[in-house]
């Protein structure tokens, strides 16, 4: 059995079809919780789900809580009050009666002012400080890693385009673990992140692993330098690319002649350029002239602008592949607002795990040119 698999999900035109993906996501959920004889830790962004899949998932952490698993939900809960940062994945925010289904045994921490938890359940604050906590990932037994772009919701498994990375290292797991403990021990994302990196070897492949707020300048800067080092070609699946820096390093390999290609999600990056209007200086003009070269390589997937009520059907991925051997993805946008939230990313040195995702990339191309 492959120490690294993938989930490449493609957002699904049919009832039927959504159906179908949501629940095979589902299902692998619970075998990977099913698997758990320790522990089970989810940083969760938005965790909501519909039935038939919520009751896959809610009957796996409930089950492995009545079995005495430590199982922790630290989760962020959407400030009212505030809106998402232009292209800064907005989402109703995760559903308190669906924690309030979880086994009593279920720890949860949620962001200050929560109420009205199960009983028994303690509720602690993680505090975002403005910023929001947007990893999406389980860490099983200190050995086995679910990561990637997709939230633990019905339209991240259905309609969106998201990808998945599960893995088993003891190196990896040990970086999520340090990374959980920072969210669950001090109830703050404010000094997450620093110097939880880390790297293994998997199957052959190298892995790194990286987290912010702590390192997020080194993980933009790391994304930019890894476009800088393109030869021939990057592949790129991003809902939004507002980083100055990763501008900065797309316009440049376009200028030495690299195939830029891919897919990024036409409103909410619409939006981004909106606020780069709104910017009063040079910068913010200089990212807009960027932005106009970058664009004419890519394709625009139209999908439906944002009400907390509706479909929430973004192209919602944050990955690049370069040079067909090398794979950048995870929870972290490749934007500048990011650097600050609690995220993570990994790269994958891999020529054919680089192919997969190439395949999947130009998959999603030809679906919504």
């Amino acid at each position: 059995m492959k120490k690294i698999e993938l989930m490449l999900l493609t957002g699904q035109d049919s009832d039927e079809s959504r159906k179908q993906q949501a629940m095979d996501v589902a299902r692998r959920f619970s075998e990977f919780v099913g698997a758990a004889r320790e522990s089970v830790h989810i940083a969760i962004y938005d965790f909501r789900l519909d039935e038939g899949e919520a009751g896959i998932v809610i009957d796996a952490l409930s089950n492995k809580a009545a079995d005495g698993v430590d199982v922790r939900v630290a989760y962020f809960e959407q400030n009212r009050k505030s809106k998402s940062a232009p292209g800064g994945d907005p989402a109703p925010g995760t559903d308190r009666n669906f924690l309030q289904r979880l086994h009593k045994d279920v720890k949860v921490k949620a962001v200050k002012g929560i109420s009205d938890l199960p009983a028994g359940v303690q509720a602690l604050p993680i505090e975002g400080g403005g910023h929001l906590m947007h990893s999406k990932y389980i860490v099983a037994d200190a050995c086995c890693v679910w990561m990637g772009s997709a939230n633990f919701t019905t339209d991240a498994w259905s309609i969106q385009d998201n990808n998945i990375v599960i893995l088993e290292s003891a190196q990896i797991a040990k970086c999520y673990e340090t990374d959980f403990a920072e969210l669950w021990e001090s109830g703050r994302i404010a000094g997450t992140g620093k110097d939880d990196h880390g790297d293994a070897e998997i199957d052959g492949s190298n892995v790194e692993v990286d987290f912010s707020p702590g390192d997020g300048a080194a993980m933009d800067q790391g994304i930019a330098d890894l476009i800088t080092s393109a030869k021939s070609e990057i592949a790129l699946a991003s809902m939004v690319i507002s980083s100055g820096n990763v501008l900065d390093a797309l316009a440049a390999a376009i200028r030495r002649g690299v195939k830029i290609w891919g897919i990024y999600d036409g409103p909410q990056m619409n939006q981004v350029v909106r606020a780069f209007g709104r910017g009063k200086n040079g910068d913010s003009k200089t990212k807009i002239g960027l932005w106009d070269v970058i664009k004419k390589e890519l394709v625009a997937k139209y999908s439906t602008p944002y009400a907390e009520d509706g479909p929430h059907d973004f192209m919602h991925n944050k990955l690049a592949v370069v040079d067909g051997s090398i794979v950048k993805t995870g929870s972290f946008n490749f934007s500048a607002n990011a650097t600050k939230n609690a995220e993570n990313i990994i790269t994958i040195y891999d020529q054919e795990i680089a192919a997969q995702y190439v395949q999947y990339v130009h998959g999603l191309v030809s679906k919504y040119a």
